[in-house]
């Protein structure tokens, strides 16, 4: 009797044994199927992308979809195939997700905005741009942040909830560069203008598309405040800065412009 009941138990081990690792080989054959044609269609997605020239953010935004898509895809039928009932998962899920939702406001606005950065297109990677603040090349745009590479080499991290609704600079083809320098009251000024003027000019790294403006700011204390506009690529805005101010200071020196350091004159009265 004893006997007969160990046998039937060793069958009934084995037939669920084979039965359920055949289940397991053919959830984990769907998951390395799935895994394999996302790389093929995401492979076909990015040539056609590339092909009809869509913007490399929105490309990367699509790509990840799909490739996640495919996954989760290949993952719901290795579950179906292991026996889980997959209509009530998804609900359980969705129900978690409710929940996650709304414990997670913060982070997830990350993502929202980040889904209109995509899409508005305010800028893209490779801009030049000014965001809370920050200065810096847009070097990765992704749903939870905004990657920018500093002015000073850093590697500056945005959530992109702080960027939507901000003022946001594009400097992506030209930026405004500004100068500003005083002149004594005593100076020729007509003079001193048409040095300034002259030094934008003859900079081969200002664009002669773009316009040059000269002409006198303000009259403070102690100077005639001069000021410039011009216009250049964002990658020659440092340059162009310390040159023409090197520029301007030595050529009102031989020139005989006098830049006045701030002065005041007292008055005193004796009786």
């Amino acid at each position: 009797m004893g006997h007969d009941r160990l046998s039937k138990v060793i069958d009934l081990v084995s037939e669920n044994a084979v039965h359920y690792s055949f289940q397991i080989i053919g959830a984990i054959v769907i998951l390395l199927a799935g895994w394999v044609l996302s790389h093929f269609v995401v492979g076909m997605a990015h040539r056609a992308l590339r092909k009809k020239k869509v913007d490399i953010t929105i490309e990367k935004f699509i790509l990840q979809g799909v490739r996640w898509a495919m996954l989760a895809l290949a993952l719901l039928l290795a579950l179906s195939n292991l026996g889980v009932q997959i209509a009530p998962l998804i609900a359980g899920l969705s129900v978690a997700g409710v929940g996650a939702g709304l414990a997670l406001q913060g982070p997830l606005s990350n993502y929202a905005s980040g889904a209109t950065l995509i899409f508005t297109k305010p800028f893209k990677v490779g801009d030049i741009i000014e965001a809370v603040g920050v200065q810096g090349e847009v070097k990765d745009i992704s749903l939870p942040r905004t990657e920018l590479l500093g002015l000073d080499g850093s590697i500056v991290i945005i959530p992109n909830k702080h960027i939507i609704g901000e003022v946001i600079k594009n400097y992506s083809q030209h930026r405004q560069l500004e100068f500003k320098v005083g002149v004594g009251y005593d100076c020729d000024v007509d003079k001193a203008l048409s040095i300034v003027e002259g030094i934008l000019r003859k900079n081969k790294k200002v664009p002669s598309s773009q316009p040059i403006v000269v002409g006198i700011k303000e009259f403070g204390d102690s100077s005639i405040v001069l000021q410039a506009f011009v216009w250049v690529l964002p990658v020659d805005y440092g340059d162009v800065k310390f040159a023409v101010n090197k520029a301007i200071l030595d050529d009102f020196r031989s020139q005989g412009i006098t830049i006045p350091f701030p002065q005041r004159d007292v008055y005193v009265h004796t009786k």
